[in-house]
């Protein structure tokens, strides 16, 4: 009987040890959902600003120097920013990618307990290992990312 349950344990084990890839890539999924979100919301700012000297001009009024600048700098930031929007979507779905092969992992890990084969016994190691390779192609698009916000930044900033 005691063999039973440590049996059992095993398996619990087994099928739960994906959830620590689940837990870690969940919390990388929050922070670059949470900056997808503030580049959103900064994109819709600028292109209301942008939209206002769009109605300056339709209305004859002269743009100053200042203004003029700065809507260079609005259309350049406009530019960079649907840059880090792009990137960074790209490393959520990667990120998400990963969450859903890991719930399939442990998936086959269970159906693996009742039914085994040697295909079910490679493939959770197979599918794990994907959506590792996901984490690593997210974590890589989110320092893209980051690099690039600096550069919108410095525009902002030098006012260009």
């Amino acid at each position: 009987m005691s063999e039973t349950i440590l049996t059992g344990i095993e398996a619990i084990q087994a099928i739960l040890a994906p959830a620590l890839g689940i837990s870690a890539t969940a919390l990388l999924l929050l922070s670059m959902q949470n900056r997808y979100s503030l580049i959103v919301n900064r994109l819709r700012a600028l292109t209301e600003e942008r939209r206002r000297y769009y109605n300056k001009i339709a209305n004859n009024e002269e743009p100053g120097h200042y203004e003029q600048v700065r809507y260079s700098s609005i259309s350049t930031q406009i530019k960079r920013l649907f840059v880090r929007c792009r990137e960074l979507r790209n490393a959520i779905l990667y990120v998400q990618g990963s969450i859903l092969l890991f719930v399939v992992t442990s998936i086959l890990i269970s159906v693996n307990i009742f039914y085994s084969s040697h295909l079910l016994r490679i493939l959770p190691l197979i599918i794990f290992s994907v959506g590792m390779i996901f984490v690593l192609i997210g974590i890589v698009y989110s320092a893209t990312d980051v690099i690039n916000s600096y550069k919108v930044a410095e525009i902002e900033v030098k006012g260009e």
